[in-house]
């Protein structure tokens, strides 16, 4: 068996499907998601966001842009080893559809490009899709002036039904929906 190295190990590889249809993790390496990443976002970024100035108005193109245009694949066998979140991020640029995860890390690194901000991924668990079950998830913050913000496009297309009720939220308002246990501060 041959061992790629450098560029070529940077190739996604999948471990295979898993159990209820579910696609496995990707294999990849965070040189290669981190190249093929930023040059993805910044074409979206340049697509979606066109002039807009307003850092706001952007991150809202951006929060619609991805509800509309990704659905949903559950991965199962989440890991959360190092550089997911970029590998995550270029994956559904790719497929055009993920978990929360690739849902939280693809918005996070288009607001990211588009507007310089500091944002972050978190992983811990939500009750936004059913009040009486906290389950695993992954969402998106924002920080604007000295406050951050919750901008989860998943929960937001799936249990609010797009409404924007999971955009631009206080984080200190959300603690009743939201556990964080992990956080990841997005650099490209």
């Amino acid at each position: 068996m041959r061992r790629w190295t450098g560029k070529r190990a940077a190739v996604f590889t999948l471990a295979g499907m898993l159990a209820a249809g579910g696609a496995a993790a990707p294999a990849v390496t965070v040189d290669a998601a981190k190249s093929s990443l930023e040059k993805s976002a910044e074409k979206l970024v340049k697509k979606v966001v066109k002039k807009e100035k307003n850092q706001k108005k952007q991150l809202k193109k951006l929060f619609q842009y991805v509800e509309k245009t990704y659905g949903y694949a559950r991965v199962m066998g989440f890991t959360g080893k190092k550089g997911w979140e970029k590998a995550y991020a270029a994956e559904m640029i790719k497929n055009k559809k993920g978990s929360c995860y690739h849902f939280a890390a693809v918005y996070a690194f288009l607001a990211k490009k588009a507007t310089g901000l500091p944002v972050r991924i978190c992983t811990g668990t939500t009750n936004g899709f059913n009040v009486s079950r906290w389950q695993p998830h992954a969402w998106c913050e924002v920080k604007v002036g000295k406050i951050w913000y919750v901008c989860d496009t998943n929960l937001d297309k799936f249990g609010a039904k797009s409404t924007g009720k999971y955009f631009m939220k206080n984080v200190k308002t959300m603690k009743k929906t939201f556990k964080k246990s992990k956080t990841i501060n997005v650099k490209f």
